[in-house]
């Protein structure tokens, strides 16, 4: 018995710009987030006015992720709007009881090695799907939230201030906050070690190349060839 590979065009250029945006955003977010919680770079002897470190970290800090909140507004309106039906939210109904049924369970405990057949999807499947809506969209969006909070503290009144300051109180006090967003932000490495298990694992497993779609766009459709004895 052969193998039958067919080539599938899945994720497209706007999906995979987004994929890599993403992951560099995050990447300098969590980095330069610690040294603001923690700065960890002792200045030279000397005259502080003349060493910057903390300015160039918080700036490294806000330009991502005013990059992150653009990048994040383009993924929402793909999913929404876009041509993309691997890329759309369509599909994704986790308020229904069916979205947890079968096929849900049945992927789960594929992860969990339950199971030695790998249930197979195109696109997300549904653990995948559900894990980027709690990880990536809920947890992007309350960043964000939390961010700009935080942000519009540098100019009491203004815009940022104004559509975002009321999480401050609602959270106790300004401090409060800034040790909760800090906290949250470790849900993305946690998310990071869990999605790259996925993917390796469905690369080993059912051989559909999805490591490298993410930068060719095209994945593997792995199909047994019927004997012809």
């Amino acid at each position: 018995m052969g193998r039958i590979i067919e080539e599938i065009y899945v994720w497209k250029l706007p999906v995979r710009m987004y994929h890599w945006i993403n992951a560099l955003c995050i990447t300098v977010l969590f980095v330069s987030g610690l040294y603001i919680a923690s700065p960890f770079l002792n200045p030279p002897i000397g005259e502080a006015v003349w060493f910057k470190q903390m300015s160039i970290f918080r700036f490294l800090h806000f330009t991502a992720a005013f990059i992150f909140i653009a990048n994040y507004l383009f993924r929402m309106y793909w999913a929404l709007f876009g041509y993309d039906k691997y890329a759309r939210f369509a599909g994704f109904r986790p308020w229904s009881p069916k979205w947890w049924g079968k096929p849900f369970r049945e992927q789960m405990a594929s992860y969990l090695f339950l199971r030695s057949d790998e249930p197979r999807y195109i696109g997300h499947n549904p653990v995948a799907a559900m894990s980027y809506f709690i990880f990536i969209f809920l947890g992007s969006l309350f960043m964000i939230f939390t961010g700009l909070a935080m942000y519009g503290e540098n100019n009491p009144g203004g815009f940022t201030d104004t559509m975002f300051g009321w999480l401050i109180p609602l959270f106790g006090s300004s401090y409060n906050l800034h040790i909760v967003h800090h906290s949250a932000a470790w849900i993305f490495p946690f998310y990071v070690i869990l999605h790259l298990y996925a993917v390796f694992r469905h690369d080993v497993v059912d051989r559909t190349s999805v490591t490298s779609s993410i930068i060719t766009g095209y994945k593997h459709k792995v199909e047994d060839e019927p004997s012809l004895d």
